[in-house]
């Protein structure tokens, strides 16, 4: 179902809510958490994390989602095939990691470890280059990675995106919804993350489900990377980045999360008031 916003008729008449009749398409999320791993030290937070994650997209913001605790590499590539088959350039897609992650800082890639990963041994690793790769051919409009990994940095680009909000909201909104993005925020650069200090979180997921939590409106990604990103750096030793995804086909649109209190479906009209005898200026003080 393609979600709208639904202009409430009496905040239309007093003023225009920025995302009417804003477009968004449809929102799946791919969730990722690894504590139990086979050959390398155990995490402590990162399943409740994806857990929160995938409990907060499905209820606040209604994402249709997959959560994978504990997966192979089969598991998560396959995950991610599967994704690039069934989305539409009607669809976003969040990925969101929490888990391992390394650097070899001989060829300067970065990548994620499945359950199934072995120390020295990259056979089961899925680096960058596959991640990317896959959002590059996929047919979805929008797509965020959210990492919460160690060297995760190596995801973006070195330059923070600068999104700028242009002088009129709504017109932002639409030209951003307009065009194709792949972007990411991860909790760190090229250094080692906080696995706990969150209160059964990390302190990047604990910050990031509070903005989301607390949110009411049309949030983008950079809007969210600003709130997390100086709580993040207070409390723990990283400093989070936002930026576009190497070589991943972003062409200057931002992801979106809308919360479902503001979307309405297609197949939903807004109420009427038509045959119930209900004049219009009623039905403004009773939507107001």
């Amino acid at each position: 179902m393609r979600r709208l916003i639904l202009p409430f008729l009496a905040m239309f008449l007093l003023h225009a809510p920025a995302a009417a009749a804003v477009e968004f398409g449809r929102y799946r999320a791919l969730v990722i958490g690894i504590n139990d791993y086979r050959h390398l030290p155990n995490l402590e937070t990162a399943v409740n994390d994806a857990s929160a994650m995938a409990d907060l997209l499905r209820r606040q913001y209604g994402y249709e989602v997959s959560l994978l605790l504990n997966p192979t590499r089969y598991q998560m590539v396959r995950a991610l095939n599967e994704m690039r088959a069934e989305l539409t350039p009607d669809d976003n897609l969040l990925v969101y990691y929490a888990g391992h992650g390394v650097l070899d800082r001989e060829t300067d890639r970065g990548f994620w470890l499945p359950v199934d990963a072995e120390t020295d041994n990259e056979a089961n690793w899925i680096s960058n280059e596959t991640l990317t790769s896959n959002l590059r051919a996929m047919s979805a409009k929008h797509v965020l990675v959210i990492a919460d990994s160690c060297y995760a940095g190596t995801l973006v680009r070195a330059a923070e995106a600068e999104l700028k909000t242009g002088s009129e909201r709504a017109a932002w909104l639409r030209r951003m919804a307009e065009s194709r993005s792949r972007t990411a925020i991860v909790s760190g650069g090229l250094e080692p993350v906080s696995d706990g200090g969150g209160d059964g979180h990390s302190v990047f997921a604990r910050k990031l489900l509070e903005a989301l939590r607390g949110n009411g409106d049309v949030l983008e990604a950079q809007s969210l990377f600003d709130r997390i990103k100086g709580q993040v750096v207070v409390n723990a030793d990283q400093t989070p980045r936002y930026s576009d995804i190497r070589r991943a086909g972003h062409e200057g649109g931002e992801f979106m999360f809308v919360p479902t209190a503001l979307a309405t479906t297609e197949e939903t009209p807004p109420p009427s008031t038509a045959g119930t005898g209900v004049d219009g200026e009623t039905a403004v003080e009773l939507a107001f």
